[in-house]
């Protein structure tokens, strides 16, 4: 008798006991949670900040230098103008201060001096939420949430209904490989998305940023890790995306350059060059030693 009282307490002791292993672990990833939540924004906006409904997308960069805390100059003295619509190649080595650049436009950092301006505007007098709609970010290794595809593609916009995130996706190129999964747009994509290649991963990325329709592109090496049959279809993808919108591409492939109406270089967080590919000595082909590294 008393081994069959035993036996009947030993499963929820085993239970609990691996019930408290879990929990701590849940009680540190909320500890981390709210320090995070508990620190104070860097980057925080004005009383009288003014309300953005839709940018045109023209931006321009003046006399715009970044340092980090520990006064590392990151950027020094960059100036140039980008009418809206307009597709700007950005092209440098690793550490060379690209993604630092474009990070300033959706106040993700401010500068230490000059300004960044949205429409003639100064970026920081926009309200901050109003001011981060106008840009869609597709990066080099997407962020992907361990949920469904069709959650992951809504995250650019909770709102939309299920016919628009299945546009989005028909437009990345994205729907047929979705169909594909046996949970179709309710499959789980696991942590950061492990359960999907990559360039798999990139079409969820691209297929958010059609979804979001906003009228400033930011494409930071969005096929640089992918291979080239992959790299086919999202440059396809890519290009009906960045119709009518002002886009940045942060990339080092040439073909993914090839199309752009303005070509930066920056080396060592300086501007040495600035071409426009139809303007004489501008053709791609005759600056890949100096703009493509």
């Amino acid at each position: 008798m008393g081994g069959h009282y035993l036996r009947q307490l030993y499963a929820p002791l085993k239970t609990l006991g691996r019930k408290s292993a879990s929990l701590q672990g849940h009680l540190a990833g909320a500890e981390r949670g709210f320090a995070l939540l508990d620190r104070t924004p860097e980057v925080t906006e004005r009383p009288d900040a003014r309300p953005l409904h839709r940018a045109s997308g023209a931006i321009a960069y003046r006399d715009v230098s970044f340092a980090y805390h520990d006064d590392r100059q990151v950027l020094h003295d960059i100036s140039f103008g980008v009418p809206a619509g307009a597709r700007v190649g950005i092209a440098g080595r690793t550490g060379a201060g690209k993604t630092t650049l474009v990070s300033l436009m959706a106040r993700f950092n401010d500068p230490t001096s000059g300004a960044v301006l949205l429409d003639g505007l100064d970026v920081r007098d926009f309200k901050l939420e109003d001011l981060r709609r106008q840009f869609a970010v597709v990066l080099q290794e997407p962020v992907l949430f361990s949920t469904s595809i069709a959650e992951n593609i809504a995250y650019a916009r909770p709102d939309a209904a299920d016919e628009d995130i299945r546009r989005a996706a028909r437009l990345a190129n994205a729907h047929d490989f979705i169909l594909g999964l046996k949970d179709g747009y309710q499959t789980l994509v696991g942590e950061r998305g492990m359960r999907l290649s990559g360039g798999e991963r990139q079409r969820i990325s691209l297929a958010r940023a059609f979804l979001k329709d906003a009228p400033i592109l930011i494409l930071d090496e969005p096929t640089s890790s992918v291979d080239v049959k992959t790299e086919a279809g999202i440059l396809e993808a890519m290009e009906r995306l960045m119709h009518g919108r002002t886009t940045f591409i942060i990339a080092h492939r040439l073909n993914t350059l090839v199309r752009c109406d303005i070509l930066l270089n920056i080396e060592s967080g300086r501007l040495v060059s600035r071409l426009r590919p139809s303007e004489p000595g501008g053709e791609l082909a005759h600056t890949e030693v100096n703009v493509i590294r």
